[in-house]
């Protein structure tokens, strides 16, 4: 078990106050782009600093707030992931140096290297430096712990310590706006050596100091391909236990007439109507009565409930019954204090008017609230209408596999009507691993989980036309 809390979290990758000059370069053009899997948090990132970039071009006044335009994003969000993924290595760096301070950042952007230097700090100290390099065609990045007597590096942790003590000095006060300040530079090695080999001397004697050399570097495989979520794990196995229970309890007695029954009686109304399901100690599900909300939303009636909550049912007024981005985000920040939530039931109306079932059964509670982490609500969440925000990390995936499936690009085997929001949450969950599942009610009231990839396919009724589109299936 980690020792010391992650400092990451949400905070951390929502925004980056950076101490620094940076030099920054425009997104090299498409055709120039390697072939190669790029790794995922860099292609996203960059896919979005390149629409914010053209928004910027296009339009002569800015709507809304800025979109965060760091590489430090990217280079945080792939060193989280890893820090959860090898607990050992996180106890051991912060035990023999302290915790990276993810906020604060030194960075150059040349021509086609990205790199980056974050300060550690142990007992309010800055003790070393952690650096980063990634490759020009985004396929691999280098990490180094720096930690030497050489006059750069220590110049570079005395420039780092000098904000940490104008910071204190100030405190109380807020922070001062950024401003640029001399480029803090340290030589990178002139050659790449062998992954988890020691790095050679520098020229001012600066020693990268091994076991941490190059433990965290890698490719697609380790952090993420752009394609995937960089686990070979079938999505199927991996969700068939918590679909299990969820079409357990769909199917129990007391959930059918108090929920399902209940909630399909109701996709017509004009307001949504909401249950909330808890769970006995002897295993009996107890269902609360439904309740009238507003026409788009409304509140679960846990208060109701004598047992501790595990799910929740309710319908959408009129409408499809996929998961909305609301009903995403207000279950996993009611993660927090209802550990034992997994189940949350939607019903609508098919295309067809009849009345259809979706599900969102959460298979991995860590990776839920990492995900959220990882994903906050206010900058990937739209209250307006619900749904994913458009110009955010999650929105640039999601509205693209919308966007193929509405369209007519792409290959669905499963033999089921989806609406196309409900593809576009199943590829999201799954290619960023966010430990839940969207699933649908076949004709026999069976929850199936929704499988979706963006890939090359064959585009129906094209004449064997090849181009990228959504793949999408259901789990049996």
């Amino acid at each position: 078990m980690m020792k010391k809390n992650l400092k990451l979290l949400a905070s951390a990758l929502g925004f980056f106050f950076l101490f620094y000059a940076c030099r920054t370069d425009e997104m090299a053009s498409s055709e120039q782009r390697a072939q190669d899997e790029k790794i995922g948090a860099f292609e996203r990132f960059e896919n979005l600093r390149s629409q914010e970039i053209l928004s910027k071009q296009t339009h002569s006044s800015k709507s809304g707030a800025s979109l965060p335009l760091s590489y430090a994003q990217p280079f945080s969000e792939i060193i989280y992931q890893f820090l959860v993924k090898h607990p050992d290595f996180y106890d051991k760096l912060a035990d023999d140096f302290g915790e990276i301070d993810y906020n604060v950042a030194s960075q150059t952007f040349g021509e086609d290297k990205k790199y980056i230097f974050y300060p550690i700090l142990k007992d309010g100290k800055v003790t070393s430096l952690w650096y980063g390099k990634l490759k020009e065609d985004r396929t691999w990045v280098d990490f180094y712990l720096v930690h030497d007597p050489s006059a750069s590096t220590q110049r570079m942790i005395g420039e780092f310590q000098n904000y940490y003590s104008k910071k204190a000095v100030n405190r109380g006060e807020p922070d001062p706006p950024v401003k640029e300040i001399p480029e803090i530079v340290i030589t990178p090695p002139s050659t790449n050596p062998p992954i988890n080999d020691p790095l050679p001397n520098t020229g001012g004697g600066g020693t990268y100091t091994p076991p941490y050399t190059g433990d965290m570097s890698g490719g697609p495989i380790m952090h993420g391909g752009g394609t995937g979520t960089g686990t070979t794990q079938d999505p199927c196995k991996k969700a068939e236990s918590s679909m299990t229970s969820a079409n357990t309890i769909l199917k129990n007695s007391e959930v059918q007439q108090k929920m399902d029954v209940a909630l399909k009686g109701k996709v017509q109304a004009s307001n949504e109507w909401s249950v909330a399901i808890g769970q006995k100690p002897n295993g009996q599900y107890e269902v609360t009565p439904p309740v009238e909300q507003s026409a788009s939303n409304g509140t679960i009636p846990t208060s109701q409930l004598t047992s501790p909550y595990i799910g929740d049912g309710h319908s959408h007024a009129g409408n499809r019954g996929n998961p909305s981005g609301g009903d995403l985000y207000h279950m996993m920040t009611s993660l927090a204090g209802n550990p034992a939530l997994k189940y949350r039931f939607v019903y609508g109306n098919s295309d067809e008017g009849t009345a259809e079932t979706y599900a969102l059964v959460i298979t991995n509670a860590s990776l839920a609230q990492q995900f959220l982490s990882q994903y906050p609500k206010d900058e990937n969440y739209d209250p307006q209408d619900h749904s994913i925000k458009e110009k955010s990390m999650l929105g640039i995936e999601f509205y693209k596999a919308k966007k193929y499936y509405s369209s007519g690009t792409y290959d669905n085997s499963s033999g089921e009507n989806y609406d196309s929001k409900a593809v576009a949450m199943a590829y999201i969950l799954d290619k960023f691993n966010a430990g839940i599942s969207i699933a649908k009610a076949d004709a026999n009231g069976n929850l199936k989980k929704i499988n979706a990839d963006v890939a090359q396919i064959t585009v129906p009724y094209s004449g064997g036309k090849v181009k990228e589109g959504v793949k999408v299936s259901k789990c049996p």
